[in-house]
């Protein structure tokens, strides 16, 4: 799968390599430690495997610059590039809060291990907890800058807005972002249900309790908001040439008595690209973009609906 500007089967490759790699110096120091099975089924059971993998594929497209190309592919020439969260001191905080608060959590909820493969289970969660928070932060970037294009002069087909293919290109990239987003928290949910934590059973519960309710929200927004904007740059378009037009046929038809052949072809011709216009779709929609819309909101919905998740099991 490729789309403009990222390659998402190479960067799946690269951080599968990477997962590859990172399970393999876990099993050996497990396998050192006379710890190996008991690791494997910790490891399975936190999913670490997908965690990191997925972490990394979603840092290696937030790296890509692909959000930038697919907007600046949008932008008349002389226009600037809309800002995402621009403050330097502001996404360290970001980055900083995701990475300590989830690292503290989860390690807090006990994992089962001694010694360095402790110690490797523990460096693990910060990392994903790492790309957790870089991650969130791409995806505040993402949020903002698409809402950004409210603001800024864009390249649009005008006959046809839904069909300007870089507005497809666009929202190809920020669908398939939040899809493989939401599958990964899939993935973080349950690797926080089904592991057997060594924490009381309340603490558990709570950090149970607290992901969804911040996570669940996040991938939502990021899922639906994007769309919101694309569709409203696509109605102001289409109104903007059919206002365009409906003046000029209103001019033609307000000296009704003076029309001469020409005139009245040039209303009828009007008209007809008025109809055409009006009847063009209102959205970018295809069996790709629906998928990846609808498969991430069931797998939110199913998160924030599921019982372990909010502590009441």
């Amino acid at each position: 799968m490729r789309s403009k500007g990222v390659s998402y089967f190479a960067c799946f490759v690269a951080a599968l390599a990477i997962t590859v790699t990172w399970s393999l110096v876990g099993c050996a120091i497990a396998w050192s430690q006379s710890q190996f099975w008991s690791f494997l089924d910790e490891w399975r059971d936190t999913q670490g495997f997908f965690l990191v993998g997925i972490g990394s594929w979603l840092l290696l497209i937030s790296r890509s610059g692909a959000l930038d190309e697919q907007i600046r592919r949008i932008l008349k020439p002389d226009q600037t590039l809309p800002r995402g969260v621009h403050h330097r001191m502001l996404r360290i905080f970001i980055v900083s809060i995701v990475s300590v608060v989830g690292t503290a959590s989860l390690i807090g909820m006990g994992f089962r291990g001694n010694g360095p493969v402790l110690a490797f289970l523990w460096f693990t969660c910060g990392v994903i907890c790492c790309l957790a928070g870089l991650i969130t932060l791409h995806t505040l970037d993402l949020l903002l800058k698409i809402s950004g294009l409210q603001h800024v002069q864009i390249n649009i087909f005008h006959y046809a807005p839904a069909r300007t293919p870089e507005l497809r290109y666009l929202i190809n990239y920020f669908t398939t972002f939040t899809f493989i987003l939401s599958v990964g928290y899939f993935f973080a949910f349950l690797g926080t249900w089904k592991a057997d934590w060594t924490a009381t059973k309340l603490y558990i519960q709570v950090v149970q309790l607290f992901w969804p309710v911040f996570y669940v929200p996040i991938c939502s927004v990021a899922l639906f908001y994007p769309h919101f904007v694309i569709h409203k740059l696509i109605q102001n378009a289409k109104e903007q040439t059919l206002d365009s037009y409906q003046r000029e046929i209103d001019i033609l038809l307000a000296k009704y008595q003076n029309l001469k052949s020409d005139d009245i072809q040039r209303a009828n011709t009007l008209a007809q690209l008025f109809d055409r216009i009006a009847a063009t779709p209102d959205y970018v929609v295809d069996f790709g973009i629906a998928f990846r819309v609808a498969v991430p909101y069931l797998i939110n919905l199913a998160i924030f609906l599921a019982k372990p998740a909010l502590g009441f099991s």
